[in-house]
C-alpha cells in the first residue's frame, strides 16, 4: 500500500454533544475523517479539544476512514456568516440511525481539526516519527442546523456557527445572562489567556479577552 503524501492535507471530524444540547444516551465522540485523505486507512492524532478541557481525557484519538464531504466555511463578501453542507454516506443507515435517535442531530457540534499527513501519530497502527501533536490549524467548531436531505446513499447537513444566533434553536441552548457554557480553552472558548481557570463570568470573559473580540457563551441581555 502507498505511503500517505506528507504534504497532503488531513481534516479530523468529530461529531459529539455541545452546549447547544445535554444528551444522556449520547455513546461518545464519533471521530471520522475522509476515506479519500488517507486512501482508505485508520488514523490517530493528538487529542486537541479533550486534553484542553481535561488532563484526564484520552491522550490520542482514532480517526475510522469515512466517505464524507464538508464544504462552505469560506466567508462571502457579504460578511455573512457561512452555512457550510455536510454530506455523509448513509450506504449502512448508520446516519439514518443518528437522526431517529437524536432529532436529525440539530444542536450537536461538528469539530474540525486540520492538520498534515505527516503530522498525524499514526496510520494504520504504525506510528511515525514525524508526528507533531502541535501541528494543527486552530479547531473550528460548527453546530448541526438542520437535515437538508436524507437517502439510502448519503445524509446532507446545514451546519451554523455558535455566534450564528438563527442557527441556534430554542431551547436547545439555555440563556445564561452572566454564565458562559463553553468549555474553558475550548473550542467554543479560545482564549489563550495563562491563567488555569475560569469563573465563567461576562467580567472575567474581558479579563482574558483584553485586546479582542469576547467569545462569552451566555446572554447578557436575557436578564
Amino acid at each position: 500500500m502507498p505511503v500517505l503524501k506528507s504534504d497532503a492535507n488531513v481534516d479530523l471530524y468529530t461529531i459529539d454533544t455541545g452546549s447547544t444540547r445535554t444528551v444522556s444516551d449520547w455513546p461518545g465522540g464519533i471521530n471520522l475523517v475522509p476515506a479519500n485523505q488517507v486512501d482508505g486507512r485508520v488514523v490517530t492524532y493528538f487529542n486537541v479539544v479533550g486534553r484542553s478541557g481535561s488532563s484526564s481525557a484520552p491522550e490520542f484519538i482514532e480517526y475510522r476512514p469515512f466517505h464524507l464531504s464538508v464544504n462552505g466555511f469560506e466567508i462571502s463578501g457579504s460578511n455573512k456568516l457561512p452555512q457550510p453542507k455536510a454530506t455523509f454516506s448513509n450506504m449502512d443507515g448508520s446516519f439514518t440511525d443518528l437522526n431517529i435517535d437524536f432529532d436529525d442531530l440539530v444542536g450537536f457540534k461538528l469539530i474540525r481539526i486540520r492538520t498534515y499527513a505527516k503530522f498525524l501519530k499514526s496510520v494504520d497502527g504504525v506510528n511515525q516519527a514525524s508526528y507533531n501533536g502541535n501541528a494543527h490549524f486552530h479547531p473550528d467548531v460548527w453546530y448541526f442546523n438542520r437535515k437538508m436531505e436524507e437517502t439510502n446513499h448519503f445524509c446532507v447537513y446545514e451546519l451554523a456557527s455558535v455566534f450564528d444566533v438563527e442557527g441556534i434553536r430554542f431551547p436547545k441552548r439555555r440563556m445564561y445572562s452572566n454564565y458562559c457554557p463553553f468549555v474553558y480553552k475550548g473550542p467554543d472558548c479560545r482564549s489563550q489567556s495563562n491563567r488555569s481557570e475560569c469563573p465563567k463570568t461576562l467580567a472575567a470573559c474581558r479579563e482574558r479577552f483584553p485586546d479582542s473580540d469576547l467569545r462569552f457563551g451566555g446572554f447578557p441581555t436575557a436578564n
